[in-house]
């Protein structure tokens, strides 16, 4: 089972939640992912961000997903 404490885990479970409420739209499903990392608290936001930058910016070619 995956970590849900897993930067991309939570943000996997989101968009999957994201796409059973609202089916194949893009927009409704990325505001519903960004609703919920709002709800979340700084301290929560900030290690997520932190995590995922550092997942996305490995070879210093990509740019952080948030």
């Amino acid at each position: 089972m995956t970590d849900p404490t897993e930067p991309m885990a939570i943000i996997i479970a989101l968009c999957a939640e994201g796409a059973r409420r609202f089916g194949d739209d893009p927009r409704a499903i990325a505001s519903f992912v960004e609703h919920e990392i709002a709800l979340m608290s700084e301290a929560e936001q900030r290690h997520l961000k932190e995590q995922l930058t550092l997942l996305t910016d490995g070879g210093g070619s990509q740019k952080p997903i948030m």
